[in-house]
């Protein structure tokens, strides 16, 4: 584990919950997300930014920057456990260095959507030739605004890209097609300087529903959604499995674990963890009642018998009250989006380690609805969201 991060962790918990943003009491927090059953739950609340439309007192997911979102166990109504009446300076003003606006189409009109980062300065944007159908990716440099084609993705009827990874000099995704009944995933790149899509050969089909994937040096890792971690040589090979591994899922490499995210039984998500470079491994502490139990590699959030949301580290201790239910647990182990006071509404981005918060811009329209903000899980280092002409942009990994 990061004994770094552990410890910023440690001397911030003891404090972050007095600043949070407390969410308005009238809001209901029962989240409906549609379960797509063409993507079998492989994408499971692996967003890196999923956005929600909030009307009447309901969120509807729509699907945000990196994966689809799926049906999970309703949240609770949040607590009252700070008070916070100021609206914080914008995300910008905050974080000037993790902070980048950009138009909402490509040059020539064409509509996308942020699909990660590249590298630090290099967005990867996905169009459609239908509705979550991809038919291309494109790299936009944020130093520069120039925005280049990288390849073209072309796939059968009912067969979508999906789980992009960068690494390598390459950009990988999979494809999840039904054979005989039963999901069968392959994997796909291109190079990120752009060029002909190629197949990863495998020496067998791989079957189950790609989870996600991350590349590890000429390799590229993935797990399943029926659990399993798995590595194959980018250049086609042999399939292995990861040691120890069986079962797992990836959560943020070389972190994996069991049980994944999705819990339909509502078992508390990643609460086994591994290491898979150093064979570290940790289990966090789950008390009887709790639900909507969350773990990353850090901390875990989650709901109390009494319906009052939490967050402490994994081996239980450094316990405090979270303002609401953190539904994909916390991006990188300290980011969350809390709802402003209404009015003006809106949410914040808030980071439990050095108690900031940034307004992340979004009002209500004048029937009361508005985009929310759900942050991902796992990498989840990209927040992205349209705001009026512009796509709002946040790094969260360069946010010290």
């Amino acid at each position: 584990m990061n004994e770094h991060l552990e410890e910023m962790l440690r001397s911030a918990l003891g404090h972050a919950s007095e600043l949070a943003p407390q969410a308005p009491n009238n809001l209901s927090t029962h989240i409906v997300r549609r379960s797509r059953v063409r993507r079998i739950r492989a994408q499971a609340l692996l967003a890196a930014a999923a956005v929600v439309v909030i009307a009447g007192g309901v969120a509807v997911a729509v699907r945000g920057a990196g994966h689809d979102a799926t049906a999970v166990n309703p949240s609770v109504t949040p607590s009252p456990t700070a008070t916070e009446t100021r609206i914080p300076a914008s995300v910008e003003k905050v974080w000037p260095e993790a902070v980048w606006k950009i138009p909402v189409k490509l040059p020539g009109g064409r509509k996308f959507n942020p699909r990660g980062f590249i590298d630090d300065h290099t967005l990867l944007l996905e169009t459609w030739e239908s509705f979550e159908k991809a038919n291309a990716i494109y790299a936009y440099d944020l130093d520069s605004d120039r925005v280049r084609k990288i390849t073209n993705i072309r796939t059968p009827k009912g067969v979508y890209a999906s789980g992009y990874a960068a690494g390598g000099g390459r950009i990988v995704w999979q494809t999840i097609d039904v054979v005989h009944g039963k999901p069968v995933t392959s994997f796909w790149w291109a190079p990120v300087s752009g060029g002909e899509v190629t197949a990863v050969a495998t020496e067998r089909a791989v079957k189950g529903s790609g989870d996600k994937l991350t590349v590890v040096g000429d390799r590229l890792a993935f797990s399943l959604l029926e659990g399993g971690v798995f590595t194959v040589p980018l250049d086609g090979g042999a399939v292995e499995p990861v040691a120890g591994a069986a079962g797992h899922h990836i959560l943020r490499w070389p972190w994996v674990g069991t049980p994944g995210l999705y819990t339909p039984e509502g078992e508390a998500s990643f609460q086994e963890l591994l290491n898979v470079e150093t064979g570290e491994t940790s289990r966090a502490v789950v008390h009887p009642e709790e639900q909507n139990v969350r773990c990353g590699v850090t901390t875990c959030t989650g709901t109390r018998g009494d319906h009052t949301a939490f967050y402490r580290l994994r081996d239980g201790s450094q316990e405090r009250p979270l303002t609401r239910s953190s539904m994909s647990g916390l991006a990188r182990d300290r980011f969350l989006t809390p709802f402003l006071p209404n009015p003006p509404g809106g949410q914040a981005l808030y980071d439990l380690v050095t108690g900031k918060s940034g307004d992340l811009g979004l009002r209500p329209n004048v029937k009361g609805q508005s985009f929310a903000v759900e942050l991902g899980f796992g990498d989840g280092r990209m927040v992205a969201y349209p705001l009026g002409s512009e796509y709002v942009i946040i790094d969260l990994a360069k946010i010290r």
